[in-house]
């Protein structure tokens, strides 16, 4: 899948010196009839002899007949050879039993020697490391309570997931190239997706000034995540197909059946009547650790009524908001709903963040960093509905409003 390039180090004449020339050489030996017989670099007998100006000038101006093997590793080489990504690069070749046979490697040389041994470890960092930060997920669940423990992804299973994905999104002219990266989390399994779109056409201006235009295919990442205690698929992806395939060959690859979860776009997750029954109560956080304060500061209240009203109350503290024009949630639950609500939440140490319950099973947060406790004050206080074969389905009771 080639990429748009904007390259920091392989443009940069006082970069490239920093990589050891013969490991730039054998990098850049698959193409050398490209960078010498089309572009017109001199290929050199003695690697101390390398034009460095002339390979930047080079690699600074991609073209159409720039090979795409030689843009996809000068994309990921490019981008992880920096210090925040080389011990986690390193991690990954001794787990795979990657000898690098000396110690003394610049972040870009460490790059250029992996890539050379296994291309594969660079783009699983990559998309480790760069991959988009979803915030908004949808929920499915398995059809049956009896699930059986999901256990790491092989190779084998990943490459039959990874080509049926292929075949759906070729179909929906998104192109091959789909690749799905695993990662094992405490509180469930990470599937990173990358995939193509719809081809693009932009307009350009060539080097001579000429008007051009370049057609190319963008690159995005979904994301879903496993969470193993209660059958959970969330699932973050733009289209109500694409979230269906997933439920489709999720369910198919990792547990042998295809109807494993349920595609019900209606499946209750969230509720959001604690703000009724409980009231400020609700927003109650001293039994959860890490979170000091949760404040309600936008309210979407649907009215019934032949225009549909939606009231939309945003306040630095919507319950205090109602207290003062005389309103209580619970006496007007007849006539009303709630249908959006979003939170303020206070970590220790001063760091906060937005959430957005949307009933019946949408939330958005940053899953990454506080979906533990986010998710453990949701249960606690009773906005997850919770289902009836869980063990562990009896809600907390409300505390005290300190």
């Amino acid at each position: 899948m080639a990429q748009t390039l904007r390259l920091k180090r392989f443009s940069n004449v006082a970069l490239l010196k920093r990589i050891d020339n013969q490991l730039l050489l054998e990098f850049l030996a698959p193409y050398r009839a490209f960078l010498s017989d089309q572009r017109g670099m001199p290929w050199p007998d003695d690697p101390k002899q390398l034009d460095h100006a002339a390979l930047a000038d080079i690699l600074m101006k991609p073209g159409v007949d720039t090979p795409d093997r030689l843009l996809d590793a000068l994309y990921f080489v490019d981008g992880l050879a920096d210090a925040n990504c080389y011990d986690r690069i390193l991690q990954e070749a001794d787990d795979a039993g990657i000898e690098l046979g000396t110690d003394e490697l610049s972040p870009e040389d460490l790059t250029l020697r992996i890539w050379l041994y296994d291309p594969d470890i660079l783009e699983r960092v990559h998309a480790e490391q760069y991959r988009v930060k979803p915030k908004t997920f949808q929920s499915f669940y398995a059809v049956t309570s009896q699930r059986p423990d999901l256990q790491f992804p092989t190779a084998d299973v990943l490459s039959g997931l990874e080509d049926e994905l292929n075949e759906w999104f070729d179909f929906k002219k998104k192109g091959r190239g789909s690749r799905v990266f695993p990662f094992s989390q405490a509180d469930g399994f990470w599937f990173l997706v990358r995939h193509g779109q719809q081809i693009k056409r932009e307009g350009t201006v060539e080097s001579n000034g000429e008007s051009g235009s370049v057609f190319y295919r963008p690159e995005k990442f979904d994301v879903l995540i496993y969470y193993p205690h209660t059958g959970e698929l969330a699932i973050f992806t733009e289209t109500k197909g694409e979230r269906k395939t997933y439920c489709k060959l999720f369910g198919k690859h990792l547990f042998g059946d295809e109807f494993f979860f349920a595609f019900d776009p209606y499946t209750s997750k969230y509720s959001l009547t604690p703000l009724i029954t409980d009231g400020r109560s609700s927003l109650v956080c001293s039994d959860v650790g890490g979170i000091s304060k949760i404040t309600l500061y936008e309210l979407h209240i649907q009215h019934q009524s032949a225009q549909k009203d939606i009231e939309i109350r945003r306040a630095d503290d919507v319950f205090q908001s109602l207290i003062d024009h005389h309103r209580v949630l619970q006496d007007e639950q007849e006539s009303t709903s709630l249908i959006k609500a979003k939170f303020r939440v206070a970590f220790d140490g001063g760091r906060e963040r937005s959430i957005t319950i949307t009933p019946p099973n949408i939330a958005s947060f940053d899953r990454e960093n506080d979906n533990w406790m986010i998710n453990e004050w949701l249960t606690k206080r009773g906005f997850v509905i919770r289902s009836a074969e869980e063990s562990d389905a009896t809600v907390s009771p409300v505390l005290e409003v300190a």
